[in-house]
């Protein structure tokens, strides 16, 4: 009962080691964002690259609107070189005419730069830089700046609602002989505009340069980074699946080397056993050849190294009879024995001649 217990309360305390094990630990702040910030991490570089995509395509095609209805007109407002401070115009005539043939050289105002008109109007002007000048009052003989100008709202002659609207161009400037203020051109005398703001111009200008450009040029910078920080990506992504293909190999190949050296190292044993054996077998001939034991030597030299039986083959009977008296002794020549055997002479080795 007893053992009982202690085991169950030892099997109590590793589960609840096990379950304090597996709580984790509680992050900051800080770390939670940065964990869901990691998380959301490719959700928000693909609509990032979406949204930069999009900005880059307006950019280039508000830049595109912007050439012929903002820049071009601020450009060439600039060349034509107008004079800035007002001078006095009066209006010369006032005629409306019908007809593409009679409309297509030029006309005071359009609305749309780009269509075909086949109604028009030509009001010519001639301005003065006399001071307090009244047209209707105007002296007789009175020396202009120029008495026939073409007269525009702007230096293109045309717009758009409701930044411009032709008819009430046209019933301000109906009446003959309106007095009112306007900018001639220097490059050209014979061009006359109603209206010149030229900080709104070189503000309009810049504006229209400066912000798609910028935008423009943000975007490709955030695309571009974009693609390389995917690329790097991929790269590392590649090098890990290498480094593992790698490390299999390498595990594989030392498998390999592991299998190889057990067979070697049986092979090993087996060898040096060998070399063993021949070597105590040449040590021993060595001995006997020291000791002077030349019939066992010659023995060895005539009789072939004896090999174990076959398991698989019994050996030889001996065969029956006196088995003590398988050769029979040689017997000494005939009268050998008659003949003493001779005696060593002085000063001559004792040596007999088998012995020699």
């Amino acid at each position: 009962m007893t053992i009982s217990a202690e085991h169950s309360r030892l099997s109590d305390d590793e589960a609840d080691e096990q379950e304090l094990e597996e709580v984790p630990p509680k992050l900051t702040l800080a770390e939670k964002l940065k964990k869901k910030y990691e998380e959301n991490l490719p959700k928000l570089d693909f609509y990032a690259t979406v949204l930069f995509s999009l900005v880059a395509i307006g950019a280039f095609f508000g830049f595109l609107f912007l050439v012929p209805f903002v820049i071009e007109p601020a450009v060439t407002t600039i060349q034509m070189d107008f004079e800035v401070e007002p001078v006095t115009c009066c209006v010369v005539s006032f005629t409306e005419m019908f007809g593409a043939s009679n409309c297509s050289d030029w006309t005071s105002c359009r609305e749309g730069c780009t269509r075909e008109i086949y109604e028009c109007v030509k009001i010519l002007v001639a301005y003065t830089d006399a001071e307090n000048f009244t047209c209707s009052e105007r002296p007789p003989g009175h020396q202009w700046l120029h008495n026939e100008a073409y007269l525009y709202p702007n230096v293109k002659g045309c717009g758009y609602p409701p930044t411009l609207n032709c008819t009430i161009f046209h019933d301000r400037f109906r009446d003959p002989n309106v007095t009112f203020p306007c900018y001639y051109s220097r490059v050209d005398a014979t061009l006359v505009i109603t209206e010149l703001d030229p900080e709104e111009i070189e503000h309009q200008l810049m504006l229209s340069i400066v912000a798609p450009a910028v935008a423009f040029v943000v975007s490709i910078t955030y695309l571009v980074h974009a693609y390389h920080r995917m690329k790097r990506k991929e790269a590392a992504a590649a090098e890990r699946d290498r480094q593992e293909k790698a490390q299999c190999l390498l595990e594989r190949e030392e498998e390999q080397v592991a299998t190889r050296s057990n067979a070697t190292s049986t092979y090993s044993i087996k060898s040096i056993s060998s070399k063993i054996n021949a070597t105590m077998v040449r040590l021993a001939r060595e001995r006997r050849k020291e000791s002077g034991d030349d019939e066992a030597m010659e023995l060895e030299q005539v009789v072939p190294e004896a090999r174990p039986p076959s398991r698989y083959l019994k050996p030889g009977r001996m065969p029956s009879g006196n088995r003590h008296n398988l050769l029979e002794p040689l017997e000494p020549p005939a009268g050998a024995s008659d003949q003493p055997a001779p005696q060593p002479e002085s000063g001559k080795s004792g040596m007999s001649p088998v012995e020699t």
